[in-house]
């Protein structure tokens, strides 16, 4: 993409640690967008249970589907997700399949069980860690990208 493009490019997708962040960097990206990573911490507004199945899932978990918003978006499988597969339904398109289903989604949600709301996750799911909070899920992130530049010879970030 960077090089067939005349704008900075911002990388996004499996970027959970020090390792994809210099990779990213490394591919022309000018910076990292890093998601399933910042759901557990601290101050997220992520729900216990969905903290939960994010700590307990990993990579084999996820499904890249429509059936969330309308457009496709990797999640954990869940009852939603697996009774759309099985019975071949379309969802409505965006924005108008998350306004139609976002009653659905609130109670899911409401009674505490996520089977029917929308569960984002990415494929950096082993690399989660409880209790942390947002500036040290970055300070981390930068410390591990400055050891991999270290053992590369190219100096810190």
């Amino acid at each position: 993409v960077v090089d067939a493009v005349n704008v900075p490019v911002v990388a996004a997708g499996g970027i959970a640690d020090g390792r994809g962040l210099v990779a990213a960097l490394a591919l022309g990206a000018v910076g990292a967008q890093v998601g399933t990573r910042f759901l557990t911490a601290r101050e997220s507004g992520a729900h216990p249970a969905y903290r939960k199945q994010l700590m307990d899932a990993d990579e084999t978990d996820t499904v890249v589907t429509h059936v969330f918003t309308g457009r496709p978006a990797r999640g954990l499988r869940n009852r939603l997700v697996e009774e759309y597969l099985r019975d071949g339904l379309e969802p409505l398109g965006w924005p108008l399949h998350g306004v139609a289903a976002g009653d659905i989604h609130a109670a899911s949600r409401a009674a505490e069980q996520d089977e029917y709301s929308p569960l984002f996750a990415g494929q950096g799911l082993r690399m989660l860690k409880e209790g942390q909070g947002a500036a040290g899920i970055v300070a981390e992130l930068v410390d591990e990208a400055g050891g991999v530049l270290d053992r590369l010879g190219g100096g810190r970030l």
